[in-house]
């Protein structure tokens, strides 16, 4: 006899009410497997359960997974409105801004009143670019419900990216008449009047939002805007005498090839610009906090059935629910709303690569070698996990340690796609020989890898940034931003100004030094550039490198 299904459903349904989610999880997973069993006598609850049960994994931060079931109600009930409303915010939620779009739209269809649903889709249609529509969604959910908090958030963050920064400080006035502990409203709110030139208000504003947040990075805001006041550059006079508010930039961008380096070990420009790029990747999905060992204890743990990709390929392949919970397992020391960061962040660039043709599935053995190198540990121990990786898939199987030429071009390419799309590699297969059936050691492997040009030898400087995260440089501040600089200074040998890492890889110098060339030495730490200095004598016969 079948199991009855609305006993498992309520449990869940208190459970979730209490904060158990994990639990509630639970009780609608014996509510679905009860209702399956029990045919068409559970029709009627089956899509409330999958509903529930998508809610219930998005609390613990498992978006994907929800997607799944919200995905399920609606296919079961075309006219769950609610289903298809939650479907489009998880889509969102995790970077799929299309179809979230697409099912946003669908749940308006049915109800036209849905506030909730117009917010998320202005939020879904400003992600892609269409503000006009955005605006108008925002303004419908809030004519809907005039104290629609999300939507005057999200209205003011448009606003704000479009540089109407008058209209967006009105926005989050707003929100605060609301909500008056919204931090988030109010740090925005300064950034906002920062916009229109008005800093004392700023000022006032953020120390409002440290108030209420207590958040380091809202008291670093409050000293750099007080140290960008004290170093401003008074504005130019008029023919009065007067100011004639016209403010000149304090900088200019140069182009490549005006910075020179003086010395090998000073990082080239867009090397570094690449490597801060990943390295700002890498914090955002917290796989730098991630032991690249727990990769081979997956692999080794895991066991995955053997499919059969498009191409008659064998491949160890997973839908993207079940690798948000290896994900999970990875990143176990994140709060659920930072998890949640970290598949978004990892969906839109990696998987968006692996799984090009939208079929859902991802090469699992390709995935891990593509985190491996961001992952935490020595840099050998990761290089040899994304080598094992590459074992680990069902071509290489049998191969006794060694793995096609094919496959590892391929890999690389597919590693330059996703961390380096500025410099991609489309002509790289059949430069080097796409079809090459010979097969390479791990030693092949890592000249393959290591190459600057066609591999991923940016990883070096990578790890440069990586250890180099905590090291300041006394009182020096870039010249640029005024920040104080952690990590490389780089120092122009003739002017000696400084630039910090951001600075330096965006070419931007100071606008009193219009020069032809920019002679640029790096200083990983100030007791280099004290031995430099001590050695001055020495500097004029070091060897100047142009960028290439």
């Amino acid at each position: 006899m079948p199991t009855d299904v609305r006993p498992h459903f309520r449990a869940g349904n208190c459970l979730y009410a209490l904060g158990r989610h994990s639990e509630a999880k639970e009780e609608y997973l014996l509510a679905l497997e009860a209702a399956e069993a029990g045919g068409s006598q559970s029709a009627d609850i089956l899509p409330q359960i999958h509903v529930n049960l998508g809610i219930a994994m998005e609390a613990e931060g498992m978006v994907l997974g929800a997607c799944e079931h919200y995905r399920e109600a609606a296919i079961l009930c075309p006219s769950h409105a609610r289903a298809l409303k939650l479907l489009g915010s998880a889509l969102f939620g995790v970077g799929e801004y299309r179809a979230a779009e697409k099912a946003l739209e669908e749940a308006i269809f049915l109800k036209p009143d849905y506030a909730d649903a117009h917010c998320d889709l202005g939020s879904a249609l400003h992600a892609i670019g269409d503000d006009d529509r955005a605006v108008q969604e925002f303004q419908k959910a809030i004519d809907l419900k005039p104290g629609h908090v999300d939507a005057l958030y999200n209205l003011g963050g448009l606003n704000m990216d479009a540089g109407r920064f008058v209209r967006a400080a009105e926005m989050y006035t707003r929100v605060l008449s609301i909500r008056p502990n919204h931090w988030r409203a109010q740090l925005n709110k300064a950034v906002a009047l920062l916009g229109q030139g008005e800093s004392e208000e700023a000022k006032k504003a953020l120390k409002e939002a440290f108030k209420m947040t207590q958040r380091v990075e809202v008291y670093d805001a409050i000293s750099h805007l007080k140290t960008m006041q004290k170093k401003k550059p008074k504005p130019p006079k008029g023919k009065d005498g007067k100011d004639d508010g016209q403010g000149e930039e304090t900088f200019v961008v140069v182009e490549p090839s005006k910075f020179k380096r003086v010395g090998r070990k000073t990082t080239l420009r867009q090397d570094l610009a690449n490597a801060l790029d990943i390295r700002a990747f890498e914090r955002t999905t917290k796989l730098g906090r991630c032991d690249v060992e727990l990769l081979r204890k997956e692999m080794n743990e895991t066991d995955v059935p053997i499919s059969y990709s498009g191409t008659g390929n064998p491949e160890k392949s997973i839908r993207k629910a079940a690798l948000e919970v290896i994900l999970r397992r990875l990143l176990s020391f994140l709060k659920p709303d930072t998890f949640q960061g970290s598949v978004k962040a990892i969906n839109e660039r990696i998987l968006s690569v692996l799984d090009a043709s939208g079929s859902g599935r991802v090469d699992l053995g390709m995935f891990f070698a593509i985190i491996a190198p961001i992952c935490s540990g020595p840099v050998d121990r990761r290089k040899r996990v994304v080598f094992d990786a590459l074992l680990w898939r069902p071509a290489s199987e049998g191969s006794r340690g060694q793995i096609r030429r094919s496959d590892a071009l391929a890999y690389i390419k597919l590693l330059r796609a996703v961390y380096i799309p500025t410099h991609g590699a489309s002509d790289m297969l059949e430069m080097h020989g796409e079809s090459d059936p010979t097969m390479v050691s791990y030693t092949e492997f890592l000249e393959m890898f290591n190459d600057p040009d066609w591999g991923f030898g940016i990883l070096s400087t990578l790890v440069k940034l990586e250890d180099s995260d905590h090291i300041r440089h006394g009182r020096h501040t870039c010249s640029i931003c005024r920040y104080p600089i952690i990590g490389s200074r780089f120092k122009e040998t003739k002017h000696s100004f400084s630039l910090c890492n951001r600075c330096y890889s965006e070419g931007k110098v100071p606008s009193a030094f219009k020069l032809e060339e920019y002679k640029f030495k790096e200083y990983g730490n100030e007791s280099e550039a004290l031995i430099d200095k001590c050695m001055c004598f020495n500097l004029h016969s070091k060897k100047l490198e142009a960028d290439a």
